[in-house]
């Protein structure tokens, strides 16, 4: 098969724009680790005789196993959109000299094969000794069934080598199919400022059409008995999710828009920067704010679980860490690429008089912007599941504590910050004319 012959275009293009292959390298690492600890723990449930330590195990397995992929879909998709997007002039270039639609998708398409195959013996590596910890951790707490060992085996490589595969092929399918069929006048005028163009129609309809849907499953779960309605929540709480990864330009324009007002009057021209990036970049926002607010969603839904629970075991709050620290650091790989992109704008501004903490000064504002609405998508996404549905089950949202709602409030604001300003100080090294012709640090 072509696929798996590597092609000039391919690599070329990792050689163009190396931090989108590290970033997408990165992304697939951390999914693939938490897929093949998941299932680990699920296939070596399977094998010992059913008992209660055993049902509950293996349900907590195939649970985590399943929210592990619907979240490895999310993280993946966007992040291969992100860096096929971040290639939007040099795939102009290539159409303009003669390149068709086909070979930019199999540029696309090969590049994501070879990056699945780099990463998965990391992922798999990590994963096992993941499923190793957090074996031990249960075996200390007593809640290992008896006669069961942790065995990786053969099932989640497979599995999680699906996953990769699958998830960034199509991530990168939808990525290319748009970026092939862009005439290439159109996509160089668009990528003078990344994430500029108009979003489109059939998104926002999507957007809407799962909005609608997941209200729809609220109201069906809150019909429900208890026990089905505990089950659904999380169906319901992706829904949220899916529909703001969808409507992820239109949320970054409205948190701009509530910023705006604030960062005019306090901010100065560093202020005016920053809400002007901000909005003519809604489109790429719309990468970094999903996996903000799939962190941010996940860490109330936890939060209230764990306060309505009569006792709180080992295996919950090793769940809470694992998700909350997979989606922290999926969204932190999201905003330090969408930061390394902008080596060019950065160069500008300093060639026309801006000085290095100015430039920071901007980065930092457009990062409160960011964290505005990633934060309070997932916060509002997670309420609207727990507010209708918390109290049925057992887990009201007015058990969660204040400080837990601060902490979620620091942390997430800080992990957007830190994400943010990581790479500038690299960035801020290279001199301001040579960054101009440069397309990413």
């Amino acid at each position: 098969m072509t696929l798996f012959r590597p092609t000039g275009l391919a690599t070329a293009s990792v050689k163009a724009r190396p931090s989108a292959f590290v970033g997408t390298f990165a992304a697939l690492v951390f999914s693939g680790t938490v897929t093949t600890a998941c299932v680990a723990m699920a296939v070596s449930a399977s094998r010992v005789p059913v008992s209660p330590k055993q049902a509950a195990l293996y349900d907590v397995g195939i649970a985590f196993s399943n929210l592990t992929v619907y979240m490895a879909i999310f993280v993946i998709g966007q992040v291969m959109s992100l860096a096929v997007a971040q290639r939007g002039r040099e795939s102009a270039l290539l159409r303009a000299i003669g390149a068709e639609p086909r070979q930019i998708r199999r540029m696309v398409a090969t590049e994501a094969l070879w990056t699945s195959a780099l990463a998965l013996p990391v992922c798999y590596g990590l994963g096992v000794l993941l499923a190793h910890v957090w074996f031990d951790g249960m075996a200390a707490h007593g809640m290992v069934p008896d006669g069961m060992t942790m065995s990786v085996g053969l099932i989640p490589l497979f599995t999680t080598a699906s996953v990769l595969v699958v998830c960034s092929q199509c991530g990168g399918k939808i990525a290319a199919w748009r970026a092939s069929r862009t005439r290439p006048s159109a996509a160089l005028a668009d990528s003078t400022v990344p994430g500029s163009g108009r979003s489109g129609r059939i998104r926002a309809v999507a957007s809407l059409v799962f909005l609608a849907g997941a209200c729809a499953l609220s109201v069906v779960a809150g019909a429900s008995s208890a026990k089905d309605a505990a089950s659904e929540i999380p169906i319901v709480l992706l829904a949220y999710l899916v529909a703001i990864g969808l409507g992820g330009p239109w949320i970054g324009r409205l948190a701009t828009t509530a910023a705006s007002p604030l960062l005019h009057r306090y901010g100065g021209v560093t202020g005016e920067l920053a809400v002007s990036g901000a909005r003519a970049r809604s489109r790429r926002l719309a990468a970094a704010i999903t996996p903000i607010a799939m962190m941010t969603a996940f860490a109330v839904a936890q939060s209230v679980t764990l306060s309505g629970a009569a006792e709180i075991d080992w295996m919950a709050i090793f769940g809470t860490l694992l998700y909350a620290g997979f989606t922290g650091v999926v969204a932190a790989n999201t905003l330090v690429m969408l930061t390394l992109e902008r080596l060019r704008e950065f160069s500008l501004l300093r060639t026309v008089g801006a000085e290095k903490r100015q430039v920071t000064a901007v980065v930092v504002a457009e990062s409160a912007i960011t964290a505005l609405a990633g934060l309070g998508a997932g916060t509002l996404a997670g309420l609207a599941v727990l507010l209708p549905l918390g109290q049925k089950v057992g887990t009201p949202v007015s058990g969660v504590p204040m400080w837990v709602w601060g902490a979620m409030l620091v942390g997430g604001t800080g992990i957007v910050s830190a994400a943010y300003c990581a790479p500038l100080a690299r960035m801020l090294r290279v001199r301001p004319i040579e960054g101009v012709t440069r397309r990413s640090a």
